[in-house]
């Protein structure tokens, strides 16, 4: 599994170019020093995209997300996003289906800057800033269209206040099939081991959730409704995911690159205020073995896929979270003020 500092080197060289004179945030802009491009807020959260027929760090078809657990302030890929549209009940999968432009595994992503007359070899984004001083780095991906005829685009959004945080807005492109819903679901919580989702002043665990689950396939999926989710005082909508472990780098799995080797973190999903409806819930499904092996996870079944899903309007936002606070200081202990 590769690692990187969060930008290095190959990401100084945007900020000299690209940042404004007026920024006070380390931004990462279009780094291609982890494989692909990423961009992010150096000490926070940093994403990026696949490049490449064969990328480096995982599939193709799929945001990877990175954060600083690792020694010295070093990022590792914790997770990814993978986007699945449904078109009358039929599931598109951005990581698992045959790309039409290139017929390799994996749909194809890439970025553009907002507003941009044409693509930019490297986009660094539109980085804007707010009268009280907090700043925005947006980044526009493109989706390549799926087999089921729905052509989305996802507006990526990071803030200075929020550098824990990645908002993506969902539209839907003019050729697109309507669309029920088109789920952002992140794919990978057994490199994590998570086994702890955190809901409205309780905890469901995977070891219980399925506690006869022995196959090599996906656990069913589980369903949350809106009144199991937490309400947040400033009027959002929160699930999140943790290990059960109190250190997961002490673990050394096998195949030896699905090892955790950082600090815990939470990982969630968030609705903003006035952004959620009625019909929201969350998902989860588990695996006993890890993703394209029969090696048991050790500790046993952790949650692998992770959603917050509504049905689709255009432009709804769900927010992605990585922080290294617990789910008691987000206020979701069980009991506490997450309820």
């Amino acid at each position: 599994m590769r690692v990187t500092a969060c930008g290095g080197a190959a990401a100084l060289g945007f900020l000299l170019a690209g940042t404004p004179v007026w920024s006070a945030t380390d931004w990462i802009r279009a780094s291609t020093d982890t494989g692909g491009p990423s961009w992010g807020i150096r000490g926070g959260l940093v994403w990026g995209l696949p490049a490449g027929k064969r990328p480096a760090g995982g599939p193709r078809g799929l945001l990877r997300l990175r954060y600083p657990t690792l020694p010295k302030g070093r990022c590792d890929l914790i997770n990814f996003i993978a986007v699945e549209p449904v078109v009358k009940g039929a599931r598109g999968f951005s990581e698992l289906e045959t790309s039409g432009l290139d017929d390799v595994p994996g749909l194809r992503l890439w970025a553009e800057d907002p507003g941009a007359d044409k693509a930019a070899e490297a986009p660094q984004g539109r980085l804007t800033r707010e009268a009280n001083g907090v700043e925005s780095l947006t980044v526009r991906v493109r989706v390549e269209k799926f087999r089921n005829g729905a052509h989305v685009t996802l507006t990526a959004t990071q803030r200075s206040d929020a550098p824990d945080e990645l908002e993506l807005a969902i539209r839907a492109e003019p050729d697109s099939a309507a669309l029920d819903y088109c789920i952002l679901t992140a794919t990978m919580g057994n490199k994590a081991r998570a086994r702890l989702l955190w809901l409205k002043g309780e905890t469901a665990s995977s070891l219980k959730l399925y506690p006869e689950y022995k196959e090599a396939g996906f656990a069913p999926h589980r369903i949350f409704g809106l009144d199991c989710l937490a309400r947040m005082p400033d009027g959002g909508v929160l699930a999140a995911i943790t290990t059960d472990e109190a250190d997961p780098a002490a673990v050394v799995p096998t195949p030896a690159h699905w090892r955790y080797a950082g600090f815990p973190v939470t990982q969630y999903w968030k609705k903003p205020a006035g952004a959620w409806r009625a019909d929201l819930h969350a998902a989860v499904n588990g695996r006993y073995t890890y993703w394209m092996s029969r090696r048991p996870i050790p500790g046993g079944i952790a949650f692998e896929n992770f959603e917050l899903r509504e049905r689709f309007y255009d432009g709804q936002r769900f927010v992605f979270g990585i922080t290294p606070k617990t789910p008691e200081e987000l206020g979701l202990a069980p009991g506490g003020s997450g309820g």
